[in-house]
């Protein structure tokens, strides 16, 4: 089996990348090649039992999809790559074709290659948006309040209506706020989330940009590699004409997560959290689900929440 991971640079796509690797498998076939791509080549792993290649470029770009797939192709795709949602609420041009320009080459490409490509995407909570009910779930009506999130909602259609089509076997995970990011901190929403538990774990203080009793969607990139393999190894037929799914999470405030600090405090010397609501980052969560659930996730054996401490743990085993 042969596989393309887009986005393999991000968080998540190292996360899956090195998932893959370790077990050698998807869907019980073994793996004959992976190809990792992102606008910064990912980093190959060495020694690897599978062989690896990595690339750099932009999924717009013809060039780089036919130095892609070549005369071989690819059998499974994980598109995970993506303009976030402050630069595709900052310029919708540049949103639009990151999110879904890119998308239609890349799905011409699978047509095109002479034998049907299962793709898993990830699309997001940002799907949903307006008058939201207490809790989300995969039926839920999405009414997306930010580009980004439109942007993900027509792919996803986009997604269902090749796989009605028979085209390319595809489909979707909804994705909450994932967490936690190493590294330096960046501009992004989920990484402002973010840096509430990891700025302090590495001793710095940080302040938070969102009231205290927010209830944020959380999950660890662990777990969403672990339930993209898992959807990715669901017969079509399982998951409905939608074609997608929300990963049911936890849901925790940031006054929650900075009381779960000081339980990881054994060693370290925590920073602070402070409190400087931006309003503007505010609307943004606010228009997001609170908490996101799916009886079909459950059903079909994709993993459930985690606990903040699951996730803390996570981090700093990352971290070293």
């Amino acid at each position: 089996m042969r596989v393309l991971v887009t986005g393999a640079a991000g968080f998540i796509g190292r996360h899956l990348a090195g998932a893959l690797l370790e077990s050698g498998t998807l869907g019980g076939v073994p793996l004959r090649e992976i190809v990792l791509t992102d606008l910064q080549a990912p980093g190959a792993p060495q020694g690897s039992p599978v062989p690896v290649a990595a690339c750099s470029g932009d999924l717009r770009d013809p060039a780089l999809l036919e130095a892609l797939f070549g005369a071989q192709g690819f059998d499974s795709v994980f598109h995970l790559a993506a303009s976030l949602t402050g630069a595709a609420e900052a310029d919708l041009g540049h949103g639009l074709s990151v999110n879904l320009l890119a998308l239609l080459g890349l799905l011409e490409r699978c047509r095109g290659q002479g034998r049907t490509a299962r793709l898993v995407f990830a699309s997001s909570i940002a799907a949903f948006g307006g008058a939201l009910p207490p809790v989300v779930e995969d039926d839920t009506p999405r009414l997306p309040q930010t580009s980004y999130g439109t942007q993900k909602a027509v792919a996803e259609l986009l997604l269902a209506d090749h796989a009605r089509r028979g085209a390319v076997d595809a489909r979707s995970l909804r994705l909450p706020i994932v967490v936690v990011r190493p590294g330096a901190p960046s501009p992004s929403v989920s990484d402002r989330v973010a840096a509430i538990l990891r700025e302090p774990l590495l001793g710095r203080d940080v302040a938070c940009p969102l009231r205290p009793d927010t209830p944020l969607p959380l999950a660890s990139a662990r777990r969403v590699a672990q339930a993209l393999r898992t959807l990715h190894d669901l017969p079509g037929a399982a998951l409905g004409p939608t074609r997608a799914i929300n990963l049911p999470a936890l849901t925790a405030t940031p006054a929650e997560m900075a009381e779960a600090l000081p339980r990881h405090a054994a060693g370290r010397t925590l920073g602070r959290v402070a409190w400087a609501p931006d309003p503007a980052l505010q609307a943004v969560v606010d228009g997001w689900p609170r908490r996101f659930q799916s009886a079909a996730a459950t059903r079909l054996g994709l993993p459930g929440a985690e606990t903040l401490d699951d996730i803390i743990r996570d981090f700093l085993r990352e971290a070293g």
